[in-house]
């Protein structure tokens, strides 16, 4: 069965088109996959999704990033944050609204980076009554674009609040661009972004503001379900003072092992100014893990919004290869394989005992005329 498992991963490995590269990757119908360093991750074509896990870790889970609709707002409370009782519009991302125009694979070079492959999914938007509502409200309302980025190098962005690192081979970064083409009467534009983690990363750790501008850590768990408090129900996520804001996966015991970022200062650009645009993010556990909510506060007129987010592996929340879990496991492994010994060892004793005896005679029955003497 091992055998089998490692031949069909082979077979399944994105393979590199040319040597030079320093990944390896493949494009289809349904995806665009990489293989880089210690990650592995897909880019779903039917709508915008990144499928991600370790490479090497024998038990990883597997993290899912996924982009499945726009929402116009009113904010009713004057707030800044969104609820779902907010919207007024939906704009959704699946296939089955929208077709998706995407660009296969290009390599280019950088003098920090050094090589980097890309890819952009694009595509025309338009707008829905409500959040179930499938009526038609408005055609071609905006355009949406995401470029997928991975770097050989380390490569530093940076804000007004400080500069911060997309790391080489295990990040991969996405601009995300908004055209508005067309004024909507609305308080802003909402991008709902779906966090899902796998096996035994069944935490959320969202790092927040805490007090005199520490960063606190509060920990979620994905088996809450705040939707059965209704569409008005939200939590806040308190924003820090860095230059970008964190959501990660982590294990039942707080161990981090991915996690998502992004930027604390996107921007809008309207008739070629552009200027930092305020952004207020909140969410909601829906048992299936986190739905957060990330609220441009842009106004009416056209526009542009730009955003940059980063998806990738923890690999300090990682043993590493086999041989590192093994050596951080070997009390649980030594049990484990002296309880299988020794069951199989006591059930080759009884078989042998059983052979040896050989099968059991049936005992005679007493004559007739003994019995009834």
């Amino acid at each position: 069965m091992l055998c089998i498992v490692v031949v069909a991963a082979a077979i399944a490995w994105p393979r590199p088109a040319n040597a030079r590269h320093f990944l390896a990757y493949s494009e289809d119908s349904f995806k665009t996959a990489f293989a880089s360093g210690n990650l592995t991750a897909a880019v779903t074509h039917d709508w915008p999704r990144v499928v991600f896990e370790h490479a090497t870790d024998p038990f990883s889970s597997t993290f899912q990033v996924g982009l499945p609709r726009l929402f116009l707002f009113n904010d009713s409370n004057s707030d800044g944050v969104f609820s779902l009782s907010e919207l007024t519009y939906a704009s959704y991302l699946d296939n089955n609204h929208v077709t998706w125009d995407v660009t296969p694979v290009s390599f280019g070079h950088d003098a920090t980076a050094l090589e980097y492959a890309t890819f952009q999914m694009s595509a025309s938007l338009s707008l829905y009554n409500g959040s179930s509502n499938q009526t038609l409200a408005v055609s071609d309302w905006a355009t949406i674009a995401l470029r997928f980025t991975i770097s050989q190098e380390n490569v530093s962005r940076s804000n007004s609040l400080g500069a911060y690192v997309v790391a080489g081979k295990t990040d991969i970064a996405v601009d995300l661009s908004i055209g508005i083409l067309k004024p909507m009467v609305a308080s802003g534009v909402v991008v709902e972004q779906d966090l899902v983690g796998g096996g035994l990363s069944d935490m959320f750790d969202l790092k927040q503001a805490g007090a005199n501008g520490s960063v606190v850590d509060e920990f979620v768990s994905s088996d809450v379900d705040d939707t059965v408090y209704g569409t008005g129900f939200t939590h806040r996520f308190n924003a820090t003072t860095l230059p970008y804001q964190e959501v990660a996966f982590a294990t039942t015991d707080h161990v981090v092992r991915a996690y998502y970022k992004w930027d604390s200062e996107p921007t809008v650009d309207s008739g070629g100014i552009a200027a930092v645009l305020p952004m207020a993010s909140s969410y909601i556990m829906t048992s299936a893990g986190m739905t957060l909510h990330t609220a441009y506060l842009v106004g009416n007129g056209t526009a542009t919004i730009h955003q940059v987010s980063i998806i990738g592996i923890d690999e300090a929340g990682f043993p590493g290869p086999i041989h590192n879990w093994l050596r951080e496991n070997l009390v649980s492994v030594i049990v484990f394989t002296c309880v299988m010994a020794a069951v199989i060892v006591v059930s080759a004793v009884w078989l042998v005992h059983r052979r040896k005896r050989g099968p059991r005679s049936p005992e005679k029955e007493e004559p007739e005329t003994e019995k009834k003497a």
